[in-house]
């Protein structure tokens, strides 16, 4: 008979973590883990209490933020203390308490398949161990080192992007960052799908600098000349990267590497996927506590629980469950968890009182979703987490819909590229003379570059703030029509930058200089194609965007 098994561990392994207890509860374990097993409504300390006491064996995942959690702590000595098993999971090797270095291990520093199996058998037929748990030392699956290996070649050519700034940011520091488990999955998707793109424009800001010619072909006379290799970095990122770059994106996001990355370096999930059949639950006497900036929100669930048979009630005290929305906008509740079940519903990052902070929650800082769930199991806690929990995330993984992020991360990467193609759009003129035009035209010229320059400073402070109130909830720009406008304000900026750089082509002819320039209206270019792109992911989701700006106050 498979014992019931608790897994103790640090919420920077959480992928490892999760996918171990989906692997366990295939093979017929039952699993006792914090975000699947804390049922929503009901203090947590009891419940973990609960799950020790009736646990028969401790996997303890070894890490070094595990290793110095008070709270793991408390758990392995429990089981210390009640001489139940501990099986140690070497996530990491660190130097152990001398109560945990003697105890039975499993290495899954390297293989995890061979780790598990040898796991498995070790639960079913225990036998004594052949020297202690690693204390030291550095192991990484092979994927990871396949990982680092290609985030290499792509951080050598991200300093061909130099003018965006962003990607070579994110970029040039992925290959320690993956080995140290800390890389931002969401900025080096960003980064890598737009390096391409990047690289394509920088290949041609070469030609027109003559620093590549468009005739060149290789010295074939010398064929490991620097000239050769120059040669070869340049079309390689034309022809290479591309293919590279969409081979890194699934590599980041495989099984293995999911397993590896702490909780920012992996793809937000639900930690389970329940869908009840259930058509007419136990009526429920519930109250939706919300700020009024969340009434969206609050109407759309209050709307799902009538449809299935749920009263509201007139008084949160009146009330037997209590469904609180929290947000910047309200983060406490008026509900005495001791007394009443009370939901906390996080549907914006924000720090939890210390009487919510023993409460399991419900996280829709995702997006609000499976409202008909709820309804359906409002009766039922157990199996409402089923259906809702979340696999945990951490405080630099975005906390917002989807829609919302692609929002943002385009406004970003139109604000560095804006700035990196005026850096650029310099360069091509300097290579076309720059000087000798602005020696007769000096008015001319500087009236033109400070337009550019004060068209980029305003465009560049309107997407500071339209991030700030995309990602906040807040400011001017969160509402969808103050959006559309600067979004609209942003363009003509753009817009406006592209047609003075034609009107300084215009002066250059005058002198027999030919411009043939890319960068100037190469923010205007791209804001169009994003934007197209970004247009038709908030048709799809405008009811996730819409519920992510406040409702008006009256």
């Amino acid at each position: 008979m498979k014992p019931n098994t608790f897994i103790s561990y640090s919420r920077q392994c959480i992928g490892f973590v999760d996918d171990l207890a989906h692997r366990l509860e295939k093979q017929e374990f039952k699993v006792w883990l914090d975000y699947r097993s804390l049922i929503p409504g009901r203090p947590w300390l009891e419940q973990i209490h609960s799950g020790l006491e009736e646990a028969e064996l401790l996997l303890l995942v070894v890490s070094p933020e595990s290793i110095s959690s008070r709270s793991v702590e408390v758990e392995w000595r429990y089981f210390l203390e009640h001489n139940k098993r501990i099986i140690l999971l070497i996530f990491q090797a660190v130097p152990l308490p001398p109560e945990l270095a003697g105890l039975e291990w499993v290495d899954f520093r390297g293989g995890y398949g061979p780790a598990l199996k040898k796991l498995l058998r070790r639960i079913e037929a225990p036998a004594a161990m052949e020297g202690r748990a690693p204390q030291s030392g550095f192991k990484a699956p092979a994927m990871v080192w396949l990982a680092a290996g290609i985030s290499l070649i792509t951080s050598l050519y991200s300093l061909f992007a130099f003018w965006t700034f962003l990607i070579p940011w994110v970029l040039v520091p992925l290959p320690v960052r993956i080995f140290k488990r800390d890389f931002n999955l969401s900025q080096v998707q960003t980064a890598l799908w737009t390096l391409p793109i990047a690289l394509f424009f920088t290949f041609g800001l070469s030609l027109e600098l003559g620093i590549v010619n468009g005739d060149a072909d290789f010295d074939y006379n010398n064929v490991y000349s620097l000239y050769n290799f120059v040669l070869l970095a340049l079309f390689l990122q034309v022809y290479l990267i591309p293919l590279i770059s969409i081979l890194q994106l699934f590599i980041l996001r495989s099984p293995a590497m999911q397993r590896w990355g702490m909780p920012e370096a992996s793809v937000p999930k639900f930690a389970n996927i329940y869908r009840p059949n259930i058509s007419q639950p136990e009526p429920v006497h519930y109250y939706i506590e919300y700020a009024p900036q969340d009434a969206r929100i609050a109407n759309e669930l209050a709307a799902e629980l009538r449809k299935y048979g749920h009263s509201p009630a007139e008084e949160l005290t009146s009330a037997d469950e209590v469904l609180v929305l929290l947000s910047r906008f309200k983060s406490d509740t008026g509900a005495d968890p001791e007394k009443q079940v009370v939901y906390p519903i996080l549907i914006q990052r924000t720090k939890l009182p210390e009487k919510l902070s023993k409460v399991q929650w419900i996280d829709f800082r995702k997006g609000v979703r499976n409202l008909e769930a709820i309804a359906k199991l409002l009766p039922q806690p157990v199996k409402m987490l089923a259906a809702l929990g979340v696999r945990p995330t951490s405080s630099r993984q975005a906390s917002m819909p989807n829609v919302v992020l692609v929002l943002v991360d385009f406004l970003i990467i139109m604000g560095m590229v804006d700035f990196g193609s005026f850096i650029s759009y310099m360069l091509e003129l300097t290579g076309l003379n720059v000087r000798l035009v602005a020696y007769y035209e000096s008015t001319n010229v500087l009236r033109v570059l400070f337009l550019h320059m004060l068209c980029m400073a305003l465009s560049g402070w309107l997407i500071y703030f339209m991030v700030q109130s995309l990602s906040e909830r807040r400011g001017w720009f969160a509402s969808p029509g103050t959006l559309l406008l600067g979004l609209t304000a942003v363009l003509l900026l753009f817009y406006g930058q592209g047609l003075l750089g034609d009107s300084l082509d215009t002066i250059f002819k005058q002198y027999g200089i030919v411009p043939e320039t890319l960068f100037a209206f190469l923010p205007f270019v791209l804001f169009i194609s994003g934007g197209f792109l970004v247009a038709i992911a908030v048709l799809f989701r405008y009811k996730a965007l819409l519920r992510w700006f406040p409702a008006k106050v009256k």
